[in-house]
């Protein structure tokens, strides 16, 4: 038995194989769910029209491709993640159009304003069959192969000549992290609250549609592999739980590295137990995973920039450090950093990707130009972040035990900020840690104690007002 708390005070029972339960609870009712996929897909298919037309294939392609998938391997979770497919589907075609309209030039990928330029266009370059002539790629972009790319063109029936034939292909990726992100908080806790909390909260996500759910960007296809392998093992679906963290090493081998020590630490207790009946069989696995890591990080660092045994930002980072000292636009915050004893620089380095994004009201204030995602990044993530710091430091400092993992998943977290802002810097591979993320801040949305929940918007007033103190400095 565990006891899963369904109120300050209030504490319930839950068999222990609750936690294996496959089908998770409805988000609405049916009728809600039918009305706002039906609206959803109507505007999708407006926009589509008025942009490009033959995204239409596209588009019913990647639902009908995504869904099989589905039912073949999860059947029972086909309507969450219908339903999120068609809800992030409008998503994408309202931020392409207003991209292609401010910029008709990008056809709707991220402008030259944008910090992840060319990363999408790049991507799409690599799967395209045709590319618009007045779309700026990365030269020689044809030298190079990348397996997310790869993966979309075997999903793909018809040719790809425009960004949005490629992008609803990322619905899928978002769905399945929307989904799966529900349902490992269902397993976890048998809470209907909670889960249903996870996944609102993962679908209409400003961080998450900035660096994959709109956006031609690996991110959150790494996040949800991560969060689909958990499932699986909760599940006990081992060979599905397998096959994601194969797919997530092939699309984002740095990442998987990051991530490695997260599986170790919720599983801290079958992994223990495992050791003890079988040590031979254990010897033997961590040689070959040692071997395969060994293999891993020489393959990332071929295609690294960092330095090693210089001030490079890490070991599987892609920055070098007297590049950012040379960008005038680099945040002195973070380069400041840089130059503190390790041990310091370890955890301030974890504090900033925590942070990321800063608040940056001269996207809006005096800007000469419009850019959808600088905006988004810059001044509604933050201030977004300011409820959802609040309830996930509720969620990590309650003492009440709300689900299953929940002590364990906080230490995830908090290793996984590390191991970033050591090893890779790159502020956006937080991305991986969403699912995770937003586990404890349903719990301190839903179930955190007063004190606890006093301290997290304390805590989070105080960030908050840090950033803004930077910003207007």
């Amino acid at each position: 038995m565990i006891c899963v708390c369904r109120a300050e005070g209030q504490v319930e029972a839950v068999p222990m194989q609750f936690l294996h339960k496959e089908e998770s609870p409805p988000l609405t009712g049916l009728a809600d769910r039918v009305v706002i996929a039906a609206v959803a897909s109507i505007l999708t298919v407006l926009v589509i029209l008025l942009l490009n037309p033959h995204s239409l294939l596209q588009f019913a392609n990647y639902f009908v491709v995504w869904n099989a998938f589905i039912f073949l391997f999860n059947r029972e979770d086909i309507e969450d993640f219908s339903f999120a497919f068609l809800v992030n589907s409008c998503f994408v075609a309202i931020y392409v159009l207003i991209q292609s309209t401010v910029y008709p030039d990008t056809y709707g990928t991220t402008s030259p304003l944008s910090s992840s330029w060319t990363d999408d266009s790049y991507f799409f370059a690599l799967a395209a069959d045709t590319i618009p002539p007045d779309l700026f790629v990365r030269e020689n972009f044809f030298l190079d192969t990348q397996p997310y790319a790869m993966l979309i063109r075997w999903l793909t029936i018809f040719s790809i000549d425009h960004p949005l034939d490629a992008l609803f292909f990322q619905s899928g990726v978002a769905a399945m992290l929307t989904t799966y992100s529900k349902k490992f908080t269902w397993q976890l806790s048998g809470d209907r609250g909670l889960a249903n909390i996870v996944y609102l909260f993962t679908l209409i996500c400003p961080f998450l549609m900035m660096n994959g759910g709109v956006i031609l960007m690996r991110d959150t296809l790494a996040a949800a592999l991560f969060v689909y392998s958990l499932s699986c093992l909760n599940a006990r679906r081992y060979l599905l739980a397998l096959a994601a963290v194969v797919a997530q090493v092939s699309v984002r081998p740095g990442t998987a590295l990051i991530l490695l020590p997260a599986y170790a630490i919720i599983y801290y207790p079958e992994l223990n137990t495992f050791i003890k009946r079988r040590p031979l069989l254990v010897m033997l696995g961590t040689g070959v995973l040692a071997a395969a890591a060994t293999q891993l990080v020489a393959t990332v660092l071929e295609f690294s920039h960092s330095t090693i045994g210089t001030k490079g930002v890490g070991l599987l980072g892609r920055e070098l450090f007297a590049d950012l000292t040379a960008d005038p636009d680099a945040n002195k915050l973070f380069l400041s950093i840089q130059d503190l004893p390790f041990f310091i620089k370890l955890f301030l380095n974890g504090a900033y990707i925590f942070l990321y994004p800063f608040f940056g009201p001269r996207y809006i204030i005096g800007a000469d130009y419009f850019d959808l995602r600088s905006i988004t990044m810059a001044l509604v993530v933050p201030i977004y972040a300011f409820w959802l710091n609040a309830w996930f430091f509720a969620g990590a400092l309650t003492r009440l035990r709300v689900a299953s993992r929940q002590r364990s998943i906080v230490m995830a977290v908090v290793v996984a900020l590390l191991l970033i802002g050591t090893y890779s810097l790159q502020t956006r591979h937080k991305t991986i840690i969403y699912p995770l993320y937003y586990y404890v801040i349903a719990i301190g949305f839903t179930s955190a104690t007063q004190l606890a929940r006093r301290f997290g918007y304390i805590f989070s007033s105080m960030l908050l007002l840090l950033q803004i103190a930077l910003a207007f400095r």
